[in-house]
């Protein structure tokens, strides 16, 4: 195993530090809300798993999170 020691001063060339936009910030809100709701459905029983992981699949689509990826399909 080779191991290469970096400086202090040194810097990935891919990493990019942004900000997130406002409407970006909005997304993740009424995602986020959204799932919440959704979960509350479920608990009641109101909603199958079923319709709990097509739900929330369309949410990930429509409100496109910055989290969507890490998000999974169960409860």
């Amino acid at each position: 195993m080779r191991m290469t020691q970096l400086s202090p001063n040194h810097q990935t060339p891919n990493h990019k530090s942004s900000k997130p936009t406002e409407e970006q910030l909005q997304n993740e809100l009424h995602f986020h809300l959204a799932e919440k709701m959704l979960m509350k459905l479920y608990e009641e029983k109101l909603i199958s798993q079923e319709e709990f992981n097509q739900l929330s699949k369309l949410n990930r689509q429509k409100f496109n999170p910055l989290l969507g990826p890490l998000m999974c399909d169960k409860p």
